[in-house]
């Protein structure tokens, strides 16, 4: 259950990262955040996430390529996390080419608040 899942949210708007953060700890779950790539790497060498909240326009990088590098890179001990995209970019082809790189689901920002996340890991830890 929730007691026991760590979470991973990678989201450079401070306002929108501790909204997630807040609401994602009330439920139980274990929250670390970054605000960039790079800290995200940093985290990833204590924290092992169950799932990793990533957005998409992150400073000097695109969470595409950073979601195709903790897809395709074994070190990073991303395997089997559950990873989703987050974005306030409503087309199309971001969240097809998300999937292709391996997310496990995709959130418009806008079309979800924070005290759904919760649901958004249950219902991936259904679909599995």
């Amino acid at each position: 259950m929730a007691g026991s899942k760590n979470v991973l949210i990678v989201e450079d708007d401070a306002s929108i990262r501790d909204l997630y953060k807040m609401a994602l700890a009330n439920s139980g779950y274990v929250v670390e955040a970054a605000d960039s790539a790079e800290e995200l790497y940093a985290k990833l060498e204590n924290f092992k996430p169950d799932c990793i909240f990533l957005d998409v326009m992150l400073p000097g990088t695109s969470g595409l390529e950073v979601l195709k590098e903790l897809r395709t890179n074994p070190s990073l001990g991303c395997v089997g996390i559950y990873i989703v995209v987050l974005t306030n970019l409503a087309q199309r082809s971001v969240a097809d080419n998300a999937m292709e790189n391996g997310a496990d689901g995709f959130i418009i920002k806008a079309d979800i608040l924070p005290r759904d996340l919760p649901k958004v890991i249950e219902s991936l830890e259904e679909d599995s």
